[in-house]
């Protein structure tokens, strides 16, 4: 039932420890408004200000929480899971929140979309994490839920079209995070503000033009990660038609199902595109299991792609190491649900 996850939960969780404690080197997009302001990252960002840049940083806790919550159902990784415990109550703290959720209240543009969907899902995570250290994390995390669902809403509000690259402001794939996180926070005015937005900009695409992916610095794609949020919110038979007319027609060696190569670790870049692959896997396993027509191809590809860029995952370069766990452990937990998968479960 849960193999991939089996096998990598073990190889990602120090990786995640390590990130979520190292501090330097950071990267942070600071907007300074006067003279004298500090660039010193711990002071505004004491909860997030590790795992070389603040978006990375929360995706790095969103896993960790993931992790502790495996291994506690299962009785195994004790050692690491403490080590993640400790982390968390070092970094997700309420004064330590409160100043990242003062932060975002004076930056509104900050980090939108990419990182505040990653911390609405990682609120989300807390929030239904079943151990009990998550209790108390949730807790102090809801001012910051509420701070990045306002902003949401009023972001919505005034964006005239999406953006459809396949980097961080890609909007289809913030909007399906948020769009789950808000769903299991209660956000139902959110989660019907991103259903509504979703039906008008992507609901009429059709013929999806496949082969414009990909861009060379791509970690997302664009036509995926739109199907992957359609899926969410469309009733089940009403996003097999849509899939139909807008990438129904793939077949084995089809561009988008196509393994990305990604040759130099050390490439800030250009490690992008391991990303790409293990976003595709997970986006490509959610689709195959919102389709009765379609038993094998969309899975099978899915996991060449997760198996082509496992390894960077847990390798040695932490321009890799800092950000693929969660899109490994991402794919992993949606291929290992996709049933029938004979190899996920061997």
């Amino acid at each position: 039932m849960d193999a991939l996850q089996a096998a990598l939960a073990p190889q990602i969780a120090p990786v995640v420890v390590a990130n979520v404690t190292t501090r330097y080197p950071y990267h942070d997009a600071h907007l300074f408004c006067e003279s004298g302001e500090t660039a010193e990252p711990m002071r505004a960002h004491p909860a997030f200000g590790n795992a070389y840049d603040w978006h990375s940083s929360v995706h790095s806790h969103w896993t960790a929480l993931a992790l502790i919550d495996y291994f506690e159902k299962r009785g195994t990784g004790a050692d690491v899971a403490a080590a993640l415990r400790a982390a968390l109550a070092r970094n997700l703290t309420v004064s330590n929140l409160a100043a990242e959720t003062v932060y975002l209240a004076a930056h509104p543009w900050y980090e939108r979309p990419y990182g505040r969907a990653w911390a609405l899902a990682l609120a989300a995570s807390a929030h239904a994490a079943s151990h009990a250290d998550a209790r108390a994390i949730a807790v102090a995390l809801q001012p910051l839920a509420q701070r990045v669902r306002a902003g949401a809403l009023s972001w919505l509000a005034g964006m005239p079209a999406p953006v459809r690259h396949g980097v961080h402001s890609n909007t289809a794939f913030a909007l399906g995070l948020m769009f789950d996180a808000a769903r299991t926070l209660g956000f139902d005015d959110l989660a019907g503000a991103i259903a509504k937005r979703a039906r008008a900009w992507f609901g009429g695409d059709r013929d999806y033009p496949q082969a414009w992916e990909r861009s060379r610095y791509d970690f997302l794609s664009p036509g995926l990660a739109e199907a992957d949020l359609m899926r969410r919110v469309l009733p089940r038979i009403e996003f097999q038609t849509w899939w139909r007319g807008f990438l129904g027609d793939l077949a084995s060696g089809a561009e988008i199902l196509a393994v990305a190569p990604a040759p130099d670790d050390a490439d800030g870049q250009g490690v992008h595109l391991h990303g790409l692959n293990l976003s595709r896997a997970g986006m490509l396993a959610r689709i195959a299991s919102a389709l009765d027509d379609d038993p094998a191809l969309l899975p099978a590809s899915a996991e060449a792609l997760y198996r082509a860029s496992l390894r960077a995952a847990a390798g040695d370069d932490y321009l890799s190491t800092h950000w693929l766990p969660t899109f490994a452990w991402d794919a992993a937990v949606s291929l290992d649900a996709v049933r029938p998968h004979p190899r996920a479960r061997g």
